[in-house]
This record gives C-alpha cells, sequence and structure tokens, in this order.
C-alpha cells in the first residue's frame, strides 16, 4: 500500500500537466483526480451519489452499507481523432461474478444500470483468470471485444489503466501495475458500432463484505495525450561511497538508460562502472569504482537520455552529496507510546526520528527494532535537521498533516508498550545509530503518564542523556510530530561515567556494568582493562548491543574462590559525549557464595512511605561471604494459606553485596533519594516490580529460589516510637544486625536528626552493645528516647553460660512503680540483647529519673536468678 500512494503521488502531478494541456485544446476534456476533495462539482457526477464518497487520500471510494449495485457518470465531448481515456482503479478484494467494476468509457445514457449503447471495461468475473476485457453493450446486450492477461486482476489489485481509439475504430488496451506510467499493452479490437461521447462512469456490484473496498482516480478522458516533452531528473541520491540511485520524472527508454558510459561524476570519480534499472523503472542504479568523499560536493552528468516517446534530455548536471551517518547522526526524538486519552493528537501511537546533521540522510535499508521485533523503515530520505514520523498504517492519514511520515509495515496498533521498552534504529549495514529504553516514569507528572502524552527528548545533541535528557511534552495538543520538541533547551552531560558494577559470568569471564552508555569504539580497547592478582588484561571483549552500557571481559586465567579481586580502568574510555572515564576508576568482584538463614538480613523497612516516594528494603551483608543476589527473591507472606505471596525478582541480571555492605530495593531510587539523604547513592537496586506491604502491618521475606527463608520480618506500625505523630514517612530501622529480626526490641523509628530514613548506610538507631559473659548489662547508662538518633534506647545485653533460660525483665521507676513488662517468660539464647524504648506499658513516655530494671532468669531445674540494674532517662531541659 505504501508503494501505491507513493507512486500516485507522481500521477496526480502527472495531472497537472494534463490540466494545463487542456486548457490549450478546442475539445472539451474530463479530468478529474478528486483533489477537490468532492465529485460534486468541475466535473459534476451524478447517480448514486449517497453511496460513494471521496475518503483522506482524495480517492473516489464505494461507502454503502449494504450489499448491491452503484453507479457514477459524469458528461464529456469526443475530440475528432484519435481518443485517450486513463483512470487508477484499485479493488481491495478478489473479483468475482458478485462483486466486481465496469468502465464505462462511452455511453448514451447517463443511467449505467439501464440499456445503453457504448463501450465499457470489466474487471472481474466468475475465473480465477480473470483480465481486463472490454465490451460493447447494445442496449441489454453486452459483447466482449477483447480480452487482457488471464490472471491480471483476479486477485486484490492497484492498476493504471489506458484505452486510446483511433478514429478508424482500432481500440487498444493498456495496463500500468507499477503505476508509474509503465504502460504494457493487454488487448486490441476493431470496431465501429458508436461514437465515443456520451458518459463516462463506475458501476460497482458488490456483496456487503465489499461495501467499502472500490476505489478509483486520476480520470482523463480526450484527444491522445502526445508526449513531447524530455525527461527530467528529480533526484540524485548516494546509497554508498561508489553508489548512486538517479531518479527521472517519468520512464525512460531502458537501453540508453543502462549504457554507464552515459553517466559521470566529478572530484576524480569518473565514469560509471555498470548501470542497471532500480526498483522502479523510473529509477536508475548507478555503480562507480572510485569513492564519492563523505560530506563533499559532487556533480553529476547525464547525457544522451530519452524517454519512450523519443524526446531526448539535454547534457544534465545535478549536485549531491554522499554522507555516511554515524553513531547518532539520527535519533529517536519523540515518542508516544499510550495515545489514549487524547489531549489534542490523534489516538494512534507514534515515533520521532530527527536528523542532527546537516546532510540528508537515505533510511532505505534501515531497521527499527522494539524489544526483539526487526521492521523495515520505509526508502525515504530524512532531510539536514529533519524530522520524520514513523507509525503503522492505519495512523497514516491522521498523522500526515503534522510534517513528513513513513509506514512501518507490520507495526501493530499497540506495538509500543506504555513503559520499560528498547527501540532501536540501525542503518542498512545493521549498525546501531541509535536505541533508547523509554519508561513511563520518565513523565514526572502521574496526569501525563495516564495517557495523552509524549515524551520528547531535551537535548538531540545529548543521545545518551536518558531519564535526565527525557521529559513529557508541555505543548497543549499533547506532543509536537514532525517539528522541534516543545522542551527543547540545551542540556549537555558533562559527568564522567563510572563502574557502576561486575559480575561473575564464569570462571573466566565478568561482565562490567558502567553508570551510563559508554562509547563503543572505546569500550572494547582490552589494553584499558586489569585485574589484580596477576590475572592482567582480558583477552576478549563483547560490547554489550544496543545499549552499550555493559562489556562482557574474557580472561585467560582463572579467577579463584575466597579472592576478591579488583577490576581497574587502565586506558582512556568515555561515555558516548566524550567525558572520559576517572583514571583510578575501579570495583570488585569475586566468586560468590550461596546465601544461607540470616546471611543477609532485612535491616531497614518504609512500608508508609511519603507522598511522592516507593516503599524500600534495606538489605545488609553481615556474613563473611560474596553474595550475588540473582538467585534471591523479595516476597510478602500470606499468612492465612501460609505460603509467600507476591514473589519479586530482585534482579535478573545480577549483583554481588560484598561482606558489610547496605543495599536498598526499591522501584523507584531517585524518589528515596529525593526524600531521604544518603551518604551511599551507589547503593541502591532498581527492581521492575515489588511486593506490596500493608501501612499498617505485614511481613518482608528475603528467600532463595527454593522459598528457603533467609531472613524475615514480621513488622507493625506499633513498632514505631510510640510518641510520633505520624508514621508516614518513617523507616523502621534494625538496631543491631545480630540481634533475631522477630524481636520486637531491636526495631526503632529512624531518627528526626537524619530526617527519618537512613538508606543505604548504618541505622540512625544503631547500637553496638557489649556484655559480660554470666552476667546482665545495661547501656548507656543515662539514654534519651527523644527520637533524635542518640542514645533513644535501653540496651540489656545478656551473656549466659549456656541458652535454656526463661527470662522476666520489668522495670520500676524510683518510687517503685511498675511501668513496663518488657519481657515474659522468654526463651533466651547464650547470649543477646532486649531495648527499652523508654515507653511505659499505658503508651506513655517515661518521665525523666532513675530507673530500676529488674531481671529474672530460671531453667528447667527451677533455679532461679535475679538481677537488678539501673538507669537513668534523661531529657532536654
Amino acid at each position: 500500500m505504501k508503494t501505491i500512494l507513493s507512486s500516485r503521488l507522481v500521477v496526480k502531478s502527472t495531472l497537472v500537466f494534463l490540466l494545463l494541456f487542456a486548457s490549450q485544446t478546442v475539445f472539451a476534456q474530463l479530468i478529474d483526480n478528486f483533489s477537490d476533495g468532492n465529485f460534486t462539482q468541475n466535473p459534476t457526477w451524478v447517480g448514486a451519489t449517497e453511496k460513494f464518497t471521496v475518503n483522506s487520500s482524495l480517492q473516489l471510494q464505494l461507502n454503502d452499507t449494504q450489499a448491491g449495485t452503484a453507479w457514477l457518470s459524469t458528461p464529456y465531448s469526443a475530440p475528432t481523432g484519435t481518443m485517450e481515456w486513463r483512470f487508477w482503479i484499485r479493488l481491495n478484494f478478489s473479483p468475482s461474478a458478485t462483486n466486481f467494476a465496469e468502465v464505462y468509457l462511452s455511453g448514451n445514457n447517463p443511467n449505467l444500470s439501464e440499456p445503453l449503447n457504448g463501450y465499457f471495461l470489466r474487471f472481474g468475473e466468475n475465473l480465477a483468470n480473470d483480465p481486463v476485457e472490454l465490451f460493447k453493450k447494445q442496449g441489454t446486450v453486452t459483447t466482449s471485444l477483447c480480452r487482457g492477461t488471464p490472471g491480471l486482476v483476479a486477485n486484490a489489485f492497484a492498476i493504471s489503466v489506458k484505452v486510446t481509439r483511433s478514429a478508424s475504430g482500432v481500440w487498444k488496451i493498456y495496463a500500468d501495475q507499477t503505476n508509474m506510467g509503465l504502460y504494457q499493452l493487454e488487448a486490441t479490437a476493431i470496431d465501429n458500432a458508436f461514437s465515443p461521447g456520451g458518459h463516462f462512469g463506475f458501476l460497482c456490484q458488490y456483496t456487503v463484505s465489499n461495501i467499502k473496498n472500490y476505489f478509483f482516480d486520476n480520470v482523463y478522458v480526450g484527444s491522445e495525450i502526445v508526449d513531447n516533452t524530455p525527461p527530467v531528473i528529480e533526484k540524485v541520491l548516494a546509497l554508498s561511497p561508489n553508489n548512486l540511485v538517479v531518479t527521472f520524472n517519468e520512464v525512460v527508454d531502458q537501453i540508453i538508460a543502462v549504457n554507464s558510459n552515459n553517466y559521470s561524476v566529478n572530484n576524480n570519480v569518473g565514469v560509471a562502472a555498470s548501470a542497471a534499472i532500480g526498483t522502479t523503472p523510473v529509477q536508475v542504479v548507478l555503480q562507480f569504482v572510485n569513492s564519492f568523499q563523505s560530506g563533499a560536493e559532487n556533480t553529476l552528468t547525464v547525457r544522451n537520455i530519452r524517454d519512450l516517446s523519443g524526446n531526448l534530455m539535454p547534457e544534465t548536471q545535478v549536485k549531491f552529496l554522499y554522507y555516511k551517518p554515524k553513531l547518532h547522526d539520527v535519533v529517536i526524538n519523540e515518542i508516544m507510546a499510550d495515545p489514549t486519552p487524547t489531549i489534542g493528537l490523534p489516538a494512534y501511537e507514534f515515533f520521532e526520528l530527527h536528523n542532527t546533521t546537516a546532510f540528508p540522510v537515505d533510511l532505505s535499508g534501515w531497521v527499527f527494532q522494539h524489544s526483539g521485533s526487526k521492521r523495515t523503515i520505509p526508502s525515504v530520505e530524512l532531510a539536514p535537521k529533519g524530522y520524520l514520523i514513523l507509525c503503522n498504517s492505519l495512523a497514516l492519514d491522521e498523522l500526515k498533516r503534522f510534517g513528513p511520515i513513513a509506514v512501518i509495515e507490520g507495526l501493530s496498533s499497540t506495538a509500543l508498550t506504555n513503559s520499560g521498552a528498547t527501540l532501536s534504529i540501525y542503518d542498512k549495514d545493521g549498525l546501531l545509530i541509535h536505541s533508547v529504553i523509554y519508561s513511563d516514569e520518565w513523565y514526572e507528572s502521574s496526569a501525563k503518564k495516564e495517557g495523552g502524552w509524549t515524551l520528547e527528548m531535551i537535548d538531540p545533541a545529548n543521545p545518551c542523556g536518558e531519564s535526565t535528557n527525557w521529559k513529557a511534552s508541555v505543548d497543549l495538543s499533547g506532543g509536537t510530530p514532525g517539528k522541534q520538541n516543545s522542551v527543547y533547551a540545551r542540556n549537555p552531560d558533562n559527568q564522567s561515567p563510572d563502574i557502576d558494577r561486575i559480575l561473575i559470568i564464569d570462571s573466566r569471564t565478568v561482565t562490567v556494568y558502567f553508570t551510563e552508555k559508554m562509547n563503543p569504539g572505546l569500550l572494547g580497547n582490552l589494553q584499558a582493562y586489569r585485574v589484580d592478582y596477576n590475572i592482567g588484561a582480558p583477552a576478549s571483549a563483547i560490547i554489550n548491543d544496543p545499549l552499550h552500557d555493559a562489556v562482557t571481559l574474557s580472561f585467560s586465567s582463572t579467577f579463584q574462590d575466597n579472592i576478591i579481586y579488583s577490576l581497574s580502568v587502565t586506558g582512556q574510555i568515555s561515555d558516548c559525549a566524550g567525558n572520559l572515564i576517572s583514571a583510578n576508576s575501579s570495583k570488585r568482584f569475586a566468586v560468590p557464595k550461596t546465601a544461607g538463614t540470616n546471611d543477609l538480613v532485612i535491616n531497614e523497612l518504609l512500608f508508609n512511605p511519603p507522598a511522592g516516594c516507593e516503599d524500600y528494603v534495606e538489605l545488609y551483608n553481615r556474613s563473611n561471604k560474596v553474595i550475588d543476589l540473582r538467585s534471591l527473591r523479595l516476597s510478602s507472606y500470606d499468612s492465612a494459606l501460609q505460603i509467600l505471596s507476591s514473589v519479586k525478582e530482585i534482579t535478573s541480571t545480577g549483583y554481588l553485596m560484598f561482606p558489610g555492605e547496605y543495599l536498598v530495593l526499591t522501584t523507584r531510587p531517585d524518589q528515596v533519594k529525593a526524600n531521604y539523604r544518603t551518604s551511599n547513592p551507589r547503593g541502591f537496586l532498581k527492581m521492575t516490580s515489588f511486593p506490596s506491604y500493608n501501612n499498617a502491618s505485614g511481613v518482608v521475606v528475603l528467600s532463595d529460589l527454593n522459598e528457603t527463608v533467609i531472613d524475615r520480618l514480621v513488622y507493625t506500625e506499633k513498632m514505631h516510637f510510640a510518641l510520633l505523630t505520624t508514621y508516614k514517612g518513617v523507616a523502621l530501622e534494625r538496631i543491631h544486625p545480630d540481634r533475631p529480626s522477630s524481636d520486637p526490641t531491636n526495631w526503632h523509628s529512624a531518627s528526626s536528626q537524619v530526617g527519618y530514613g537512613t538508606p543505604a548506610y548504618r541505622n540512625s538507631q544503631f547500637v553496638a552493645a557489649e556484655a559480660k559473659e554470666g552476667d546482665f548489662s545495661v547501656s548507656p547508662d543515662i539514654f534519651s528516647p527523644d527520637n533524635d538518633g542518640y542514645n533513644d534506647v535501653l540496651n540489656i545485653v545478656y551473656s549466659l553460660p549456656a541458652p535454656g533460660y526463661m527470662a522476666n525483665i520489668v522495670i520500676y521507676d524510683a518510687q517503685g512503680r511498675l511501668i513496663r513488662r518488657l519481657v515474659l517468660n522468654q526463651l533466651l539464647g547464650a547470649s543477646g540483647t532486649f531495648s527499652w524504648d523508654g515507653i511505659s506499658d499505658r503508651n506513655e513516655k517515661a518521665s525523666v529519673g532513675y530507673y530500676v530494671i529488674l531481671i529474672e532468669t530460671y531453667d528447667l531445674t527451677g533455679k532461679l536468678r535475679q538481677y537488678k540494674k539501673t538507669a537513668v532517662l534523661g531529657g532536654r531541659l
């Protein structure tokens, strides 16, 4: 369909010439290309006018609501001498005895469904070898005069037809399947029964399945058109350093056109080595031995070319440029992934390409890739600094008014997912030109995220900026297809890249991930990398295409267990903006170990986030292992069914956690960093989806692939500091990673002094307490439960000669009044800690003063021991 539309533009241009030709003849002629958007005037068509329309492509189209017969006709006066008829017809189905079209060349009755005397062409019969066939009609009797090529119109078709009749009655029928003016003789006949003239028209016979599948256009009736005009070169396009495509405005004599001596190029390129007809009969493809200089202006000289009528084109010189597009010369500049509800633009998906160079770029053979699916981009030229809208065929009519447009065949109407898809464009040689992974987070607006707004690139000179260089359109229509983006501004990348993480692939291979897209021309430099422990430089490198944010390095030596290696960047590699990586950039990696119970612990939890923020879970590696999170899952827990629920993959690519490291898991690291201070901005891992954690209570589970629990936290908002006015936006922190997650006294609200959260670094409520063997101790001597992060809790630490003791811990004030039953009949381990946050059994803050902590332990033999400790609850004066 795209080829047909493009070629028909050429035919419509030809009709402009015919209009001028008609104005110079004494005979009345019939010309109509429906470019005025109607068939009711200039000329006036009569008949079943309510059953036809002029569509958005300016074609006459059947537009009925039920099966039947419909016709239109218009009068004309026949000239003397040889007469000619031309028209374009498309039937979007396989014709048959019940679905066919008749084109009346002449008739003495305007009602084509009634008896008349005249001639018509029929398109369709009850056979699979349907030709174009000429009939004579006398009243109600029809007689076949001649038949064209069998099967020419047996299936859905779109062709241009030409018919001539000499004064002596010789009929000739021509058909042009290319719609480019290359007519082939189909049939001839001799008949003088009736003189031409009267009425020209279309008659459609159809069933309900084809009530909108008949199309007509480019009507000409008049004297035979005699071509006295020589051909003209419309365009010269360099496909490669040695190939040109020359496009003429009409079909030329092919024997002369393929003579390579008729073409030469200056700048020492010389005469063409070969010439051949291109993909259409108006194109000639030239091959040269010497190459064109990229970016330089060249001149093509063409001589001796004639058209099919023998008109000689004078020697012609045409200037052209050859330019080989490089990475990011053409960028994906605007994306409409979610067009509904509409704001002002048509409700169709599209994306826009932008040529950032001063040279035209031929997109012939280029490929658009969408999450693995590859589609060919139409053969169009993208103008210097120009824009091109790409869409599917359904969107063409609605979007073409916004600027240059091309249809990607096979692209579905819902191809672009609303978020998380990778879009890439490759040149004809398969080289990546640009790639982007867009996200609905880039809208930065919950309203615009719901649909109707495009994502626009801010600065095309920063094509790798990703989230920092894209935002929602601010144009009132919802986007700016075909023109400069509404958010356009200078937004350069001046930040140096760094190594983000390193993953072990096998015993000799690692993948190095960077913090941003890198220059692929430098990324594969083997001498740019070194690994310690005598591993040295890699033996090979594979760049991550199309993202260019990682490189996989293979080494000759084997990585050993229990060694933490360091990879350093020793050479000059840069991001795609040219910023060099720091000379001392390095990152650790190691052969990972399997995580066991409590090797990783849940160290901090935000389950009731503030507005504009998401939940997060912080992990802490309390083991001496390097652990790969690829094999772990984060989930919640269904207490009724007693199974893990909402189980989520932490990372598909992997992430190494080293001993003593903190890591925050969340779907929106940017939001967490915007709402909470952190001294470790690299300690965040973005998950694609997250378990649902209730604001009041819930369960957080870290498990392996077999659902073996690594750590489990049963939380409730009552574990927060009771005197807080709100728990919204307050993270729950673990006091010490070695104490059990199940101990409610091991959790406390994050300090107000740190902004109620410490993502990716040590908790504000962390307390390192020690106890002497066989004794209980309390610390600090003075504590102040005001949630400022300094001595907010009193820790009661114990170390017993053996496990198996039961304990009660009760707290009294200086007057002997019972304040808090902290622990009742709880089984103790050999050592551990309990914490008191200064809150009484009545959920009130205890007063400033001295407190007595009475501790009672007993075992199964009935052996009882008691301890009495004192502490001071302080406060600000």
